[in-house]
Protein backbone atom coordinates (compact mmCIF):
# COMPACT_ATOMS: atom_id res chain seq x y z
CA UNK A 1 0.00 0.00 0.00
CA UNK A 2 1.30 3.49 -1.00
CA UNK A 3 1.03 6.63 0.94
CA UNK A 4 -1.19 7.93 -1.53
CA UNK A 5 -3.24 4.55 -0.90
CA UNK A 6 -3.58 4.62 2.42
CA UNK A 7 -4.46 8.64 2.71
CA UNK A 8 -7.38 7.24 0.33
CA UNK A 9 -8.79 4.43 2.23
CA UNK A 10 -8.66 6.42 5.33
CA UNK A 11 -10.29 9.43 4.17
CA UNK A 12 -13.15 6.71 2.66
CA UNK A 13 -13.76 5.19 6.28
CA UNK A 14 -13.59 8.98 7.58
CA UNK A 15 -10.95 8.69 9.50
CA UNK A 16 -7.92 11.28 9.38
CA UNK A 17 -4.16 10.52 10.99
CA UNK A 18 -5.06 10.90 14.32
CA UNK A 19 -7.68 8.87 14.45
CA UNK A 20 -5.46 5.96 12.93
CA UNK A 21 -2.96 6.18 15.55
CA UNK A 22 -5.31 6.17 18.25
CA UNK A 23 -7.33 3.46 16.86
CA UNK A 24 -3.95 0.87 16.81
CA UNK A 25 -2.09 2.05 19.53
CA UNK A 26 1.12 3.65 17.27
CA UNK A 27 2.26 6.78 17.30
CA UNK A 28 1.21 9.64 15.23
CA UNK A 29 5.14 10.93 14.54
CA UNK A 30 5.20 7.22 13.90
CA UNK A 31 1.93 7.19 11.44
CA UNK A 32 3.30 10.40 9.85
CA UNK A 33 6.44 8.71 8.23
CA UNK A 34 4.42 6.11 6.48
CA UNK A 35 5.41 6.09 3.12
CA UNK A 36 8.26 8.84 3.71
CA UNK A 37 11.14 7.72 5.99
CA UNK A 38 9.23 4.60 6.83
CA UNK A 39 7.00 2.18 4.31
CA UNK A 40 3.44 1.54 5.04
CA UNK A 41 3.17 -1.84 6.90
CA UNK A 42 1.26 -4.57 4.97
CA UNK A 43 -1.18 -5.33 7.94
CA UNK A 44 -2.54 -1.92 7.20
CA UNK A 45 -4.91 -2.73 4.44
CA UNK A 46 -6.42 -5.73 6.67
CA UNK A 47 -6.59 -3.39 9.13
CA UNK A 48 -8.60 -1.52 7.78
CA UNK A 49 -10.61 -3.82 5.33
CA UNK A 50 -11.45 -5.25 8.89
CA UNK A 51 -12.30 -1.78 9.97
CA UNK A 52 -14.67 -1.53 7.43
CA UNK A 53 -16.80 -4.40 7.96
CA UNK A 54 -17.05 -4.00 11.76
CA UNK A 55 -18.43 -0.28 10.82
CA UNK A 56 -20.93 -1.83 8.51
CA UNK A 57 -22.05 -4.03 11.13
CA UNK A 58 -22.18 -1.95 13.65
CA UNK A 59 -24.81 0.26 11.12
CA UNK A 60 -26.56 -3.21 10.90
CA UNK A 61 -26.93 -3.48 14.21
CA UNK A 62 -28.23 -0.32 14.68
CA UNK A 63 -30.66 -0.20 12.15
CA UNK A 64 -32.14 -4.15 13.18
CA UNK A 65 -32.00 -2.60 16.46
CA UNK A 66 -34.47 0.39 15.35
CA UNK A 67 -36.81 -1.71 13.35
CA UNK A 68 -37.57 -3.87 15.94
CA UNK A 69 -38.47 -1.27 18.21
CA UNK A 70 -41.11 0.38 15.50
CA UNK A 71 -42.31 -3.14 15.08
CA UNK A 72 -42.83 -3.39 18.64
CA UNK A 73 -44.17 0.00 19.75
CA UNK A 74 -41.26 1.30 21.72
Amino acid sequence: MTLEEFKERLNSLNLNLTEFAELTDISYSTISKYGRSNPVPPWIAKFLDMYEKTKELDEFKLLIKELNEKLNGH
